[in-house]
């Protein structure tokens, strides 16, 4: 999809734009490949997945220390504390991620309307 400066929405192979007329037409971003979508879906979930994994491996080890012997929960808590702030860090991640691209896109678009 193109922009044009108004912000009226026309196709990626547009001129001109269709409600105010502008040829002042944003570029449209590249398209993606089909199989790379999947792609990154799969890698953006994988590292959620082994936490979650690693998560449920460690309340298994920690209920089992807690019936076998509760004096020796000293190093899984540590553990404990490592997974926490594993999961801190991935749910706020992606905010982040989104802060920071947002910011790369609107520097780069004002460095690109500019007038001659």
């Amino acid at each position: 999809m193109k922009l044009c400066p108004r912000m009226h929405p026309n196709s990626r192979t547009a001129q001109v734009c269709s409600q105010c007329g502008s040829r002042e037409l944003s570029t449209p971003a590249p398209r993606v490949p089909l199989w790379l979508k999947p792609l990154m879906l799969l890698l953006s979930l994988l590292p959620g997945f082994a936490l979650l994994v690693l998560s449920a491996l460690f309340i298994v080890a920690f209920v089992r220390q807690l019936l076998s012997d509760p004096n020796a929960l000293a190093p899984l808590m540590s553990v404990g504390l490592i997974l926490g702030l594993a999961w801190y860090i991935w749910i706020h991640l992606p905010g982040f991620f989104r802060k920071l691209i947002h910011k790369a896109i609107t520097k780069g678009g004002k460095h690109g309307h500019s007038k001659h």
